[in-house]
């Protein structure tokens, strides 16, 4: 039977206090995030009745609603409805926020979106592995490099995607966004750092530094390149801000990049592997056990996205990840484990449908259905 999404876009508007009361509504891979300007107003009860929603959470102002898989559908339904939608959350808007808070809601709307991209390079790298297990593609053959090249594309150019969203998070063209993070990774620039010469600009040192698979250094930039365009517009003569704004954002943003925020992100992201490669060798398994036990609660408030970046920099930096991504897909397992157990033991049938779905969900790492409709 198909679901009549428009019914239930209609059934949150009036639960969340009409469509005056929202201000905002975007959403990442399992939640509506909303901002309202009366949190009284809002009918939890009935928007639990929803058979789509399996569960409400709020994050400091932000009132989340979990729609698992279904979570695309109802923001499309909402947005027909006529709710103020926002790929992104925006990282300046709201000076009450602590400056925490502004951080996490910063580095979620810029990992958010990349997660499909994200899961689509790893069940690429899933099924090579597969075809060369079962013999079926030589590791020396054209076609195991095209679907290799494939499946790193991804992480190769991370700071293009994130350099996308960061734009929208921090407001900022996201054209001259794109155009930094290509700075980084310019051919030329690749190949100057794997040359023996050293690198200068007007006499300033150019730090050699390989940034593809970068996570930090971009979301640094983007960030700086807000306040750039803010400066670069006050001095520009209106007749002349068409060709000069960009002109002036570029050059100034450009040797920033290059010279400041670039090594400073890349010393960061090698201490945030130092650190995280410590915990690992003292801690080993226990490490891993404790921050899987902790992923639930770090899920319902949101913070989970804030590791992504850490995870990803272990990658960038060591090449593979021994901590955040290993206790993600833990706590995963066991969120599924326990939903698939009340599937089976369950005597409400709803409860079984809604178990079974969530169990499968956890299994491919979306665990909010399961946390909030189950465990």
């Amino acid at each position: 039977m198909k679901k009549d999404y428009a019914k239930t876009a209609d059934t949150l508007i009036a639960a969340l206090g009409g469509k005056d009361n929202i201000t905002r509504l975007f959403h990442c891979m399992t939640r509506l995030r909303f901002y309202v300007k009366d949190r009284s107003k809002i009918n939890e009860k009935e928007i639990l009745k929803l058979s789509e929603i399996s569960g409400v959470n709020w994050h400091e102002d932000q009132f989340q609603v979990i729609a698992g898989n279904e979570v695309n559908a109802v923001y499309k339904a909402l947005e027909d409805k006529g709710v103020p939608t926002d790929d992104a959350p925006a990282a300046n808007s709201d000076s009450s926020k602590s400056v925490v808070s502004k951080v996490i809601d910063a580095i979620t709307g810029c990992m958010t979106p990349m997660i499909p991209a994200l899961t689509a390079a790893g069940m690429i790298k899933v099924v090579l592995t597969l075809l060369t297990t079962f013999h079926l593609v030589s590791e020396t053959s054209s076609t195991y490099q095209v679907i290799s090249f494939i499946g790193d594309v991804t992480f190769y150019f991370m700071p293009f995607l994130i350099a996308a969203n960061a734009a929208k998070v921090f407001r900022v063209n996201q054209s001259l966004a794109l155009f930094i993070a290509g700075v980084y990774l310019s051919p030329t620039f690749v190949t100057m750092v794997a040359g023996d010469a050293a690198i200068t600009l007007f006499g300033l040192p150019i730090t050699k530094a390989t940034y593809s698979y970068s996570v930090i250094p971009v979301i640094l930039m983007v960030w700086i390149t807000h306040y750039i365009e803010i400066l670069v517009d006050k001095i520009t003569p209106k007749m002349v801000k068409l060709i000069l704004n960009p002109t002036l954002v570029i050059l100034i943003s450009a040797p920033i990049a290059l010279i400041v925020v670039g090594p400073i992100g890349t010393i960061i992201g090698n201490g945030l592997a130092v650190a995280i490669n410590f915990l690992s060798v003292k801690l080993g398994f226990i490490i891993v056990g404790i921050l899987a036990a902790t992923f639930p609660f770090i899920v319902m408030t949101g913070m989970h996205h804030a590791l992504t970046p850490i995870g990803l920099n272990a990658i960038a930096t060591g090449g593979a990840d021994t901590l955040i991504f290993v206790s993600q897909v833990c706590s995963n397992l066991a969120q599924s484990g326990a939903s698939l157990a009340v599937a089976v033991r369950s005597k409400d049938s709803n409860m079984k449908q809604l178990a079974s779905a969530a169990g499968v969900s956890a299994l491919m790492g979306i665990t909010e259905p399961a946390l909030y409709g189950v465990t």
